[in-house]
């Protein structure tokens, strides 16, 4: 019997030389991302020109936070964060789409609460701009969108989802 919890010890779990490995791999990823920290740390972010949305180049893979503006007002409207170049095509596709889900040959969707909130605000698209800044790293990208949405209220998002994954 084991004394802090009072059950019987349990046989070792077959699955157990996985997790150990997840954990070993998992405290690298830690390590990694502490050490691109440090060195990010002494670099300000640069933001991307604010452009118009459909015309916005983002290199593929960048990982960092983007901002949603509605020209008309200069509003910041959504701030996101991750794969920047997917985000903004995902954002674009549902849209361009009426505001809609996209709904893909085998039935999967992909939708966007932010463009369904862009679209029901203003659909033209040519009142709509996007700017971006790489982190390089993911936790990083999704403390700073936190940290911006806090500080800016864009009404498109939920600050209760602000920095989650």
């Amino acid at each position: 019997m084991n004394i802090l919890d009072f059950t019987e010890p349990s046989k070792e779990s077959p699955d157990k030389p996985a997790y150990i490995r997840a954990i070993v791999i998992k405290r690298q990823q830690l390590k990694e991302s502490l050490r691109q920290l440090d060195v990010l740390e002494n670099k300000v972010p640069t933001w991307s020109d604010v452009t118009l949305m459909k015309n916005a180049s983002v290199p593929t893979g960048t990982i960092g936070v983007y901002k949603i503006i509605h020209i008309p007002t200069d509003k910041v409207m959504s701030i996101g964060q991750g794969n920047v170049a997917q985000r903004k095509g995902r954002h674009l596709g549902v849209f361009k789409n009426g505001g809609k889900d996209i709904t893909h040959e085998g039935g999967s969707t992909s939708g966007s609460v932010v463009a369904q909130k862009m679209f029901k605000h203003d659909s033209n698209l040519d009142n709509w701009a996007f700017s971006w800044c790489e982190t390089k790293e993911k936790t990083l990208a999704s403390q700073y969108e936190y940290e911006l949405q806090q500080e800016m209220l864009p009404p498109f998002n939920g600050l209760h989802m602000g920095g989650n994954n």
